[in-house]
């Protein structure tokens, strides 16, 4: 089929998870005018054939996802200088993302998600600065995630989740200012702090890093990421107090900060976030009075246990009166040195009035 330009079986019930439902591809190595290839979501089985790597180097589009091809992405994938989308998603794919894969210099979307890949993430996709969305969600890759991903600067999705990534966040990453839809980092093995170069995010929607190993505050420039509308951030070792600059994410509708080691008082600032409809704050080290306003007021939204110094709230929140004790340390401190201010001071007056008071008396007896 010299001629042919356009082969789309997609979205139909093709194929038998059988080890020759591929053989078709074979015919088309002649095929030297193909542009798009595109048999996702049908049932095709066994193994992806090396013959790929010797389609048209006029191919734009090649899309598998969504059958139960197995074995792995061919070497030879390099070969095909003028792809623009590569979708492998959702099959039975083994071995390693090949280095050649960073030859594209074409490709824009490139999604490997739930397969059974492993190996590292090759540092030669950061040589394909055209990328604009990267989907490995779901597979077994290993290593960490290599900085050189911070020269595609034209990403608006990045999804690394459930794998066995470890090591810091690189900061070149978390800095891809052009990161709009989603940034999904979570269930992995990440380690070190949240760099500060997370507030270059201002178009972000989404953000989703929890489940890891990460550690240190939440820094203040996170705030600067206003266009947030989800964010995730539990199941870490975060620690400190919930950072007021949080206040400036007015889009935000849902906030996760669960399972941490965050201390302090719950921000009144979280109850004037208007979009907010979710807040889970449960289990960390927080302490005070929980506000009643905004999303307080809905117990069903909000989400407290494993604090256990927390009081006040609504009462559907099942929370102790908040009494003297109740207050926070700073509060208790501030009361208890007032108290001997003026306690000190009142020594002081007496102690004058009594020296008055002997003054005038030795006075009299001496008239």
């Amino acid at each position: 089929m010299p001629d042919l330009r356009v082969l789309s079986v997609q979205e139909n019930d093709l194929g038998n998870d059988e080890d020759d439902d591929l053989s078709f591809l074979y015919t088309l190595s002649d095929s030297s005018k193909l542009e798009s290839l595109a048999i996702n979501d049908n049932n095709f089985g066994g193994v992806l054939p090396d013959i790929i790597s010797n389609f048209s180097t006029k191919l734009k589009e090649m899309t598998f996802g969504s059958n139960l091809i197995r074995g792995s992405i061919p070497d030879g994938i390099g070969y095909l200088i003028s792809l623009e989308a590569l979708g492998f998603e959702a099959n039975q794919l083994t071995g390693s993302v090949p280095n050649s894969i960073g030859k594209l210099q074409n490709l824009g979307d490139l999604f490997l998600n739930e397969n059974k890949l492993s190996g590292s993430i090759p540092s030669s996709l950061g040589n394909i600065t055209s990328l604009m969305q990267i989907d490995f969600d779901q597979n077994n890759l290993q290593g960490s995630i290599p900085p050189s991903l911070g020269n595609c600067r034209n990403l608006v999705l990045l999804a690394l989740s459930q794998n066995n990534l470890s090591g810091p966040i690189p900061k070149e990453v978390i800095s891809i200012s052009s990161l709009s839809t989603y940034l999904v980092l979570s269930e992995n093995q990440l380690t070190g702090s949240l760099p500060s170069e997370v507030g270059e995010l201002a178009n972000l929607g989404y953000m989703d890093i929890s489940k890891n190993r990460l550690s240190g505050e939440i820094p203040a420039s996170l705030g600067r990421c206003t266009s947030l509308e989800h964010l995730y951030l539990d199941k870490n070792f975060f620690q400190g107090l919930i950072s007021e600059s949080l206040s400036s994410l007015r889009a935000l509708q849902d906030l996760n900060l669960s399972y941490n080691n965050l201390t302090g008082q719950i921000p009144k600032f979280l109850g004037d976030l208007m979009l907010l409809k979710s807040l889970d704050l449960s289990f960390n080290d927080l302490e005070g009075e929980v506000p009643v306003h905004g999303v307080f007021q809905n117990a069903s939204a909000v989400s407290v246990p494993g604090n256990k110094n927390l009081c006040g709230g609504i009462l559907e929140l099942n929370l102790s009166t908040c009494t003297s004790k109740s207050k926070p340390k700073s509060s208790t401190k501030l009361i208890l040195g007032v108290t001997i201010s003026f306690g000190f001071i009142g020594l002081i007056l007496m102690t004058s009035f009594w020296f008055l008071c002997r003054l005038r008396k030795t006075k009299n007896e001496l008239t």
